[in-house]
């Protein structure tokens, strides 16, 4: 049924400043069947790139994935570390003992300190320098003077 000039000037709404404007009529059916449309063409979609990538594995591997390398899960493969080094936490071990062991006094055998602690080793640098500045300069030998030459040997120009 078609609407009238005045059913439909009716309908249009005029603002505070004088600008007239329809009001919003929005067919919620057809919204919806083009939401589900679309819904259905993106599953047909995934629907279909799945099968496209099971037929290409299997032609690819017809007898299935090969076994798992033996190397995997080691920390180490030839020199190259496996973990992040956020989750390795050897190095910080490693340097928590060496430090240990500085601060301790180290020594080839277990139990048995055979040098000084880092500390001991700095406190006796930093004394001996400082005993060094102390000391006078020693006084500069005297320069040689040069002999004098003979005219003989004197360059011309």
């Amino acid at each position: 049924m078609k609407k009238t000039q005045s059913e439909i000037e009716s309908r249009v709404i005029v603002g505070a400043h004088g600008v007239a404007a329809e009001e919003d009529h929005i067919v919620m059916g057809k919204v919806v069947g083009v939401g589900v449309g679309a819904m259905v063409l993106f599953l047909v979609g995934a629907i279909w790139a799945w099968r496209i990538q099971v037929v290409t594995t299997e032609e690819a591997q017809p007898n299935g994935p090969p076994p798992r390398p033996a190397a995997v899960g080691q920390y180490e493969i030839g020199i190259v570390n496996q973990r992040l080094f956020e989750q390795d936490w050897r190095a910080v071990e490693k340097l928590g003992g060496q430090q240990q062991a500085l601060k301790n006094g180290w020594g080839d055998q277990p139990g048995i300190t055979a040098h000084k602690t880092i500390d001991q080793a700095m406190d006796q640098v930093v004394t001996s320098e400082a005993e060094k500045a102390r000391q006078p300069a020693p006084t500069p030998a005297p320069e040689p003077t040069p002999a004098p030459q003979s005219p003989a040997h004197t360059p011309t120009k």
